[in-house]
């Protein structure tokens, strides 16, 4: 006997109100079909009356009316969660900021020894934005029963020392460390390194102070815009700062190491490396095959050693010893500005380049030279006027104190030679306790014993 049944539609909801599903099951024999009326009856009848799914209900009914199938699990309504209130707040964006845990190579590996891990910015530097804030919306659950809104936690921190607040953005108003903390975001002009500079930290590239307590590692450079401080003995590679350099140890290098600074060095020993300096340079306790430069004075200090290698100093030496006893040559120089010096050697290095190109197209040049040839020419003879004009300039500016002095509280061994100015000085027997200065009616290099008195 065959039985007839009209369509029926069964609602069930989830737990948390926010999901109304639906089972459509078909009509059977000459049952009747499913009609809109008959849903809203049943959807108001479970108490489902906000957020209902109009076109999936309809697909359904129509799948259930005309194909007879069974429809399970339809999602017939849907809440609407609520969208949370949302103060504003400052977003620092770690993107904008230079530095971070690695560098990529062309070759696509990491230059552990290249990229500074620390988040340095500079002056100017956009270090945060602000994210305006946004009223919460009430939501509402399948029986239409509003849901209360949160209000989203934010990160609380304010802008710090060292920031200003330029319209909807937080600048670096000084170059330096950006450091954050639960209450502020701030950029510290100065970076202390409590351990070694070493691949734990990568090379430092600072715009301020830098203060190392630990050691610097061979292969990792220091280019900082102000001082540098380190605590123990630098293994020098590469360091550049504008300002001095101090350190309670010693330099020591590999021969091309170079140490560049913008004020006075300062440090107990100096060893197989290059030392600069725009201001003066103080040492201790030795100097050995090492290359110092400097636009003030070089002074050491009681007993100090220069044994080996290149000192300039612009305005004067002071040492306790030059040279030792096996003769190992020693060059001390004062009264010339070294960085001139070596301005001129590249400037002369190039004038001879050029004059030597020019020989050579005017070798080649025939009764009747080219139009290109012509430019070339005359292109070579602007670059030699233009060398030979620097090295004029330069020149001037080479000699810078002729009254400066060597002075030797000690002993000045055989080997060393002494240079003030254009004038030359050769030590060929052992002298003790002696001043170097220039004669400048003669242009010669004379000496001076220091009394006992005035040590």
């Amino acid at each position: 006997m065959a039985i007839d049944r009209d369509a029926v539609l069964e609602i069930s909801v989830s737990d948390d109100g926010m999901t109304a599903y639906g089972t459509f099951l078909p009509p059977i024999g000459e049952g009747l079909p499913m009609t809109p009326d008959y849903v809203d009856s049943v959807l108001e009848s479970a108490g489902v009356v906000a957020g209902i799914q109009t076109d999936g209900v309809a697909e359904a009914m129509f799948a259930c009316n005309t194909d007879r199938r069974l429809q399970k699990d339809v999602v017939v309504a849907r809440g609407e969660e609520p969208r949370p209130a949302r103060p504003a707040f400052w977003d620092v964006t770690v993107a904008t900021v230079r530095g971070g845990p690695e560098a990529v190579s062309d070759t696509d590996q990491v230059d552990y020894k290249g990229e500074t891990r620390f988040q340095v910015v500079y002056q100017g530097d956009k270090v945060a934005f602000l994210v305006p804030s946004s009223d919460g919306i009430p939501g509402v659950n399948v029986y239409g029963q509003e849901i209360q809104f949160e209000t989203e936690r934010v990160p609380a921190y304010q802008p710090g020392e060292g920031t200003r607040i330029d319209d909807d953005f937080v600048v670096a108003a000084v170059g330096g460390q950006l450091v954050i903390t639960e209450t502020e975001f701030r950029v510290e002009d100065r970076l202390e390194i409590f351990g070694d500079v070493g691949y734990g930290t990568g090379s430092i590239e600072f715009p301020g102070d830098v203060s190392v307590k630990g050691e610097i590692k061979e292969g990792f450079h220091i280019w900082a815009g102000g001082n540098i401080t380190a605590d123990r003995t630098v293994d020098v590679s590469e360091i550049y700062c504008r300002g001095g350099f101090t350190g309670a140890g010693g330099l020591i290098g590999r021969g091309k190491a170079l140490l560049r600074a913008g004020d006075t060095v300062s440090v107990r020993f100096i060893g197989n490396c290059f030392v600069e300096s725009k201001a003066s340079v103080l040492v201790k306790q030795y100097v050995y095959h090492a290359r110092v430069g400097c636009l003030g004075t070089f002074t050491m200090g009681k007993g100090g050693r220069v044994i080996g290698g290149i000192i300039t100093a612009a305005r004067g030496v002071s040492c306790g010893t030059l040279g030792n006893a096996a003769g190992i040559p020693t060059l001390v120089r004062c009264g010339t500005n070294f960085i001139v010096e070596r301005k001129l050697r590249l400037n002369r290095e190039n004038h001879e380049k050029i004059t030597l190109r020019l020989q050579k197209l005017v070798e080649k040049l025939g009764e009747n030279p080219t139009h290109r040839q012509l430019d070339i020419l005359r292109q070579l003879e602007e670059e030699q006027d233009k060398y030979a004009q620097a090295l004029g300039e330069l020149t001037e500016g080479l000699d810078v104190a002729d009254d400066a002095t060597i002075t030797v509280t000690e002993a000045v061994h055989p080997g060393v030679r002494i240079q003030i100015g254009r004038a030359e000085y050769i030590v060929r027997d052992t002298v003790k306790s002696v001043v170097f200065h220039l004669d400048k009616a003669s242009g010669q290099i004379v000496t001076t014993k220091i009394e006992r008195a005035t040590r």
